[in-house]
């Protein structure tokens, strides 16, 4: 989203008489269908006949609201991670395939969206503590000199049998919800969910700003009903996957 903000400010489209074409900004596929998708989202992106220029007084604005939401402050920094995610993190990138120190790093952030880099100091004593009790076993070098580990049979085993995820869930149940679905979301072949996850998160913040600004019993009692019905949808559609019903 930076590297697309940047294409407005370069190309000085900041205000209604400079705005400009999808084209001639030269944004990309994903930027375009995320403006299809929420055409109105969040303000920053106006569109002005077929055209848009970002707004810089509403993106400041949108920037402070999300900098104090609270998974935003918990994600700032490794140090604000919940003690042991990190561990279960890399368990489940090192089950998917051979990765080196940098590519986890990597993809940790890649798959949190930037929001969270483990530092180098977490990561190599973490993949010596995987090594030395069996958990994963580093690979013959490549011809570059990259270092890879996988895991062990013994690591796919304590990884299955390991109740620290559900634990870290419970533990971060009231802010970090959001967080924790999107990581589970984004390996396992899961992908392809993503954007809905994301999507309905968005509308759940949004509802309850909303709401925090005009709270009153008709807008409860008609919120309820919704959420209640949605709520029910998933948990019954959970159920039929795991063939309770």
């Amino acid at each position: 989203m930076e590297a697309e903000i940047e294409k407005f400010r370069k190309n000085n489209a900041t205000n209604p008489q400079n705005a400009m074409s999808l084209d001639e900004l030269r944004v990309s596929v994903k930027f375009r269908k995320f403006l299809k998708r929420f055409p109105n989202r969040f303000g920053v992106f106006v569109e002005v006949d077929d055209k848009f220029y970002l707004s810089e007084e509403k993106l400041r604005k949108f920037q402070d609201e999300f900098s104090s939401r609270p998974f935003a402050r918990l994600l700032k920094h490794t140090a604000s991670v919940p003690k042991g995610l990190l561990r279960v993190f890399v368990f489940k990138l090192l089950k998917e395939k051979p990765m080196s120190g940098s590519e986890i790093m990597d993809e940790v952030e890649k798959q949190t969206d930037g929001q969270w880099r483990p530092s180098p100091g977490s990561i190599y004593p973490l993949l010596r503590w995987l090594r030395k009790n069996g958990y994963a076993q580093e690979l013959p070098r490549q011809p570059t000199g990259v270092k890879r580990y996988v895991l062990t049979d013994k690591g796919v085993r304590f990884l299955e049998g390991n109740s620290d995820f559900k634990k870290l869930q419970q533990k971060m149940a009231p802010m970090g919800s959001w967080f924790f679905l999107r990581i589970g979301f984004c390996a396992g072949g899961l992908q392809g969910l993503q954007e809905h996850i994301v999507r309905l998160f968005d509308a759940l913040f949004e509802l309850r700003d909303v709401l925090l600004k005009d709270l009153c019993d008709e807008k409860l009692s008609e919120t309820e009903p919704v959420l209640s019905e949605v709520s029910s949808k998933i948990e019954n559609l959970t159920k039929k996957l795991k063939g309770d019903d």
